[in-house]
């Protein structure tokens, strides 16, 4: 086995050193793949970082010597951005280094129940992607390098995140160590994992929330950004995609859309937990939000109020400019919903919501709001910019690739903010009727707060066994009707 460590040279350049452990290699590395380190003897030996790369990664390399708040600014003088650049380092800066216990702690602090083969290093970086719309972007993210990874090169995990909101200080990559219940399990078996915060989250510009061409480009540029981080020739290719709420939506977009995006499918296993997946129209409540201005908005769901606020201020802001980000807004409420998105993460901002816009009509202009039934209902009133709007959620659909990873749903039955019957239920109908091999996990009492801690492992399990084509765990699969 290859035990890595990951010290800051001159510039903060990354040096990667690596120990042949005796037990687990059975052999000596060829010479041109490692070099006697300067100490002597075979335990101390030094990764050759010359090889290039033929998987479009950057091979240039690069500085890690930022610190954590330059992150999240991102220069104003970045080159155009060409398919070259697409996942280049903009900026990185290096956290916490964990060994395999710490590691394995952290993971079950979190909920997370696993055996750690290996610790890992923290970055923070941010890198060049783009926009759904095709146009330049920078995205920041957490990255965890493997210090005893399972091969080399390094095979890629990516991670997608729950909901934060759009505030700049929701963005999970300021967290110290985030996504620890479902990246620190991947790294702790040795991958190379990556988990975006999204472009406009944290950084410059606004997340659009919910586009799923847009944030399954930003987690493939990531795997790119891990090959500058780490070395040409050190990493893999994206073999495991996990991702909880949001995020499972967008692995399932990823799944949908990875030949089209890198031209490959390399992506074998993807698990999707209480995934959040724009799959209609009218997914996740959005028309029983627009058809009942009346009803209070704490009755309306624990997510509805919430998703529709959110994805009409990202979709404005992005394609109407920041100066008409509110405008799907009423006109009396504008104000203090732009203030609650900007400074509220996802809970308290739904908190909010019930409280100070009482009513779903405190929610969304009427005159937008009758424009977008109309747009639903084939009515003549489909009008600006609503009709635009719709068109996107529309258009936002994208469909499942038969020849690509086999996935795996995961679902509580007892989750009221992603409700089974109407949103999982539905994902699992969708991907079997496109062709896509997708099994099920259900667990009867678990919230969408306990799903993942609940059922975490059983996930990782199964990645597992789909990537080397072992038998698959078992797991109980009750999953409803889809009920839209």
């Amino acid at each position: 086995m290859m035990q890595i460590s990951y010290a800051a040279g001159m510039r903060g350049r990354f040096i990667l050193w690596a120990t042949i452990a005796a037990a687990g290699c059975g052999g000596t590395p060829a010479a041109d793949d490692v070099a006697v380190g300067a100490d002597g003897g075979v335990d101390a030996v030094a990764v050759d970082a010359t090889p290039a790369i033929d998987a479009g990664y950057a091979t240039e390399p690069v500085d890690c010597d930022d610190e954590l708040a330059a992150v999240f600014a991102t220069p104003p003088d970045l080159p155009p951005l060409t398919p070259a650049l697409r996942g280049a380092l903009v900026r990185c800066s290096v956290g916490e280094l964990l060994d395999a216990p710490a590691l394995q702690a952290a993971a079950e602090d979190a909920g997370a129940t696993i055996v750690a083969t290996s610790g890992a290093r923290v970055i923070k970086l941010a890198y060049r992607t783009v926009r759904g719309d095709g146009q330049a972007a920078v995205t920041t993210a957490t990255a965890y390098l493997p210090t005893v990874p399972r091969a080399l090169p390094v095979p890629v995990a990516l991670v997608a995140r729950s909901t934060a909101g759009l505030a700049d200080a929701c963005a999970p990559s300021r967290e110290v160590v985030p996504h620890a219940n479902q990246a620190l399990p991947l790294a702790g078996l040795g991958y190379a994992v990556i988990a975006p915060d999204f472009a406009g989250l944290g950084n410059e510009g606004v997340h659009l929330y919910l586009d799923n061409r847009e944030a399954a480009s930003q987690l493939f540029d990531g795997a790119r950004a891990l090959g500058q981080l780490i070395g040409p020739g050190l990493v893999g290719a994206p073999e495991v995609a996990l991702g909880y709420s949001q995020g499972g939506g967008v692995v399932l977009s990823a799944q949908a859309l990875e030949h089209a995006l890198t031209g490959a499918r390399t992506l074998r296993a993807v698990v999707a937990i209480a995934p959040e997946w724009p799959i209609r129209v009218g997914s996740f409540g959005y028309e029983r939000v627009l058809r009942n201005p009346a009803l209070l908005t704490s009755l309306a769901g624990l997510s509805a109020p919430t998703v529709a606020v959110l994805r009409h201020y990202g979709w404005f802001a992005n394609h109407l400019g920041a100066a008409r980000a509110g405008d799907s807004f009423p006109a009396a409420e504008r104000a203090a919903l732009i203030d609650e998105v900007e400074s509220l993460c996802t809970v308290p901002l739904g908190g909010a919501l019930d409280v100070q816009q009482p009513h779903l009509a405190d929610l969304i202009d009427d005159g937008f709001r009758t424009a977008m039934l109309a747009c639903i209902d084939g009515g003549a009133g489909c009008v600006e910019p609503a009709r635009s709007f719709h068109a996107w959620l529309t258009a936002n659909v994208v469909t499942a690739d038969p020849a690509g990873a086999a996935v795996l749903v995961i679902a509580g039955l007892a989750d009221q903010v992603m409700p089974a019957a109407s949103e999982a239920a539905c994902a699992v109908a969708k991907l079997r009727a496109e062709g896509v091999a997708t099994d099920v996990c259900t667990d009867t009492f678990a919230t969408h707060d306990t799903v993942l801690e609940a059922k975490i492992e059983h996930g990782l399990a199964w990645a597992e066994a789909v990537r080397v084509g072992g038998p698959r765990p078992s797991c109980q699969a009750l999953m409803p009707a889809c009920s839209p």
